[in-house]
């Protein structure tokens, strides 16, 4: 990782020499972004620092920017890089971070979001509390955040599976998860046991019958051709993965007034066209796994399966009482009052309330 970051600094520093006072002003950033095979790094993340922000500065701001599957990186490490020093900036997942701090798993439990639109509101809402545990560990400062495509059980069932199920239908069966929330709503919401497998083995655990459903977002598992070991959809989004855009804080002091601004500036289209991009992803994502159409290759011909209007309402119950208990209780005891601080913010928006 600090190969990276010297390089850029290299650049930097060979700019300085070459071009004398102008030069002083330019910087050459040090960035991970997320996965390189998916679309926040392919359409979005990588075209914003290798285009977008050198065009918008006169080339004055440039970027080293790779992905973290190009840099053999899991998500875990993304934020403890950037605290060292290693990169300037850092785009990430909420989930790969929360073992850091409860505080930051509050502002993406498993079954709490019904949709996006509210879910851009919960990330506002939560904003402060986020920045404050950003700065706190990582001594750096959330830029943006956004979202991935919704979350579904993408599932290998027999062919008469009835096309409208309730909770009971998963119970006793293997689901794989992914962090501590995961973890209670498989098992609490769903009667399911939860299996930790990494994202890469789930298509083959999926075929050979290891797992019974995976859980992840719509687009990322067409993406991952999990169409080819499952055979259908559940259409009940279980939330939305959060992302992030952090700077390290030595990074950002050392900027002029003017340099922070135009960021900013930059920034907050990237995210309103992440947000955008998103809701379309959405809708994509569900339809090339069914029958499409999709444009980003053949539909996976899913069948869509639905939950009764009962089992919705038990879902939330559980909900409440399981994951955002749960949730309540360890992070209480890690960080007192982070319980009320919810309340205050996405609890008061939704109207569940954390009790630990």
């Amino acid at each position: 990782m600090m190969t990276l970051k010297q390089g850029a600094l290299g650049l930097a520093m060979a700019a300085g020499i070459a071009g004398g006072a102008v030069a002083q002003e330019s910087h050459d950033f040090a960035v991970v972004g997320t996965w390189g095979q998916l679309a926040h790094w392919m359409d979005r993340e990588s075209v914003f620092w290798n285009e977008t922000l050198p065009a918008a500065s006169d080339g004055r701001l440039t970027a080293t920017a790779r992905p973290l599957t190009e840099l053999g990186m899991d998500g875990t490490t993304v934020m403890r890089e950037l605290r060292s020093g290693a990169f300037d900036f850092a785009h990430g997942v909420f989930l790969y971070v929360a073992a850091d701090s409860p505080v930051i798993e509050g502002a993406d439990l498993v079954g709490v979001t019904p949709d996006l639109a509210t879910f851009r509101q919960v990330m506002d809402v939560y904003r402060p509390v986020l920045e404050g545990e950003f700065q706190r560990l990582f001594n750096s400062h959330i830029l943006m955040l956004y979202a991935w495509p919704q979350t579904h059980l993408i599932c290998n069932f027999p062919e008469d599976t009835p096309s409208e199920v309730d909770l009971s239908f998963f119970e006793g069966r293997h689901v794989r998860s992914f962090g501590a929330s995961a973890d209670e709503f498989i098992t609490n919401s769903l009667g399911a046991v939860p299996v930790a497998v990494a994202f890469g083995e789930v298509l083959p655990s999926l075929e050979r019958g290891a797992l019974d459903c995976g859980a992840t977002g719509v687009l990322s598992a067409y993406s991952g051709s999990w169409q080819q070991g499952t055979t259908h959809d559940l259409q009940v989004a279980l939330g939305y993965t959060a992302s992030f855009l952090a700077v390290n804080n030595d990074t950002w002091n050392a900027l002029s007034d003017e340099d922070r601004a135009l960021i900013e500036e930059q920034v907050a289209l990237l995210e309103d066209q992440t947000w955008e991009a998103t809701a379309r992803e959405d809708a994509e994502g569900i339809a090339c796994l069914s029958d499409g159409p999709c444009p980003r290759g053949e539909p996976g011909g899913l069948q869509q399966m639905t939950m009764t209007d009962a089992g919705r309402e038990a879902l939330r119950d559980s909900v409440e009482t399981g994951v955002i208990g749960a949730w309540a209780t360890r992070c209480e005891a890690r960080s007192p009052g982070c319980a009320e601080a919810w309340n205050e913010t996405i609890g008061a928006l939704l109207g569940f309330e954390a009790r630990p």
